[in-house]
């Protein structure tokens, strides 16, 4: 019973390093996720459950045109490729309809997975910030990018979105974090880019965490051969 005891323990230390490792939250709904190997300097990624989506934690340090964005938020990073830019979901004929509450073009807009916006969805649902209109149209304080998280670089300013817009040319949709708006506008425009990824990134552990896992299943591997024996 005593043995018995001992290996239930050290399996459930075990378990315990992979949770701390990829289950922490720097961001309140998000998971986060290191990329690097080194928890001193924090995650590089955040996973966020609700849509299945992995966040890259620092934002463009330049703005760029959205060939460029398109290009720099699809590199691999930290030995992850998948990156992509954010996308949005037209829920209009020809290119978006306006409002204030749940369309696609407007104020307030539609943030779930399947029919809505990432950088919205993002903004409003993960970190809790206000559309400069409230959901019946009329203007309230408090709004805009009040709230970044640990986002590292995310300002008040244009996004793009990877998803073009059908009733302009050369036209993308984006999103505005200084009031929560989103629209359009032309790909030659200049704007800041956030990186996101279908998906779960499995967390890289610490060395020290690598050597207390390993120091386990040591353990582990020792009371086998005792009871062999």
């Amino acid at each position: 019973m005593k043995r018995l005891n001992t290996k239930a323990a050290i399996l459930m230390n075990v378990a315990l390093l992979l949770a701390s490792t990829a289950q922490a939250g720097s961001v309140p709904g998000l998971q986060d996720r290191d990329l690097d190997g080194n928890l001193a300097n924090g995650p590089e990624a955040f996973y966020d459950a609700a849509h299945d989506i992995t966040w890259l934690r620092a934002a463009s340090a330049n703005i760029m045109n959205w060939s460029t964005a398109k290009a720099w938020a699809e590199m691999d990073r930290y030995g992850v490729s998948g990156w992509r830019l954010p996308t949005v979901v037209d829920k209009g004929n020809d290119g978006g309809n306006w409002g204030v509450d749940g369309t696609d073009m407007g104020y307030n807009v539609d943030t779930s997975k399947a029919t809505g916006s990432e950088l919205a969805h993002l903004f409003y649902d993960v970190l809790g910030n206000k559309a400069y209109y409230t959901t019946a149209g009329s203007p309230q304080p408090d709004f805009g990018l009040k709230t970044t998280g640990d986002f590292q670089g995310l300002l008040s300013g244009y996004y793009w979105s990877g998803s073009d817009y059908p009733a302009g040319v050369a036209s993308a949709w984006l999103f505005q974090m200084s009031d929560g708006g989103q629209g359009w506008t032309y790909k030659s425009g200049a704007y800041n880019v956030l990186a996101v990824r279908d998906g779960d990134v499995t967390a890289v552990p610490e060395p020290a965490t690598y050597a207390s896992l390993l120091a386990g299943l040591g353990a582990l591997a020792l009371l086998r051969r005792r009871r062999q024996a």
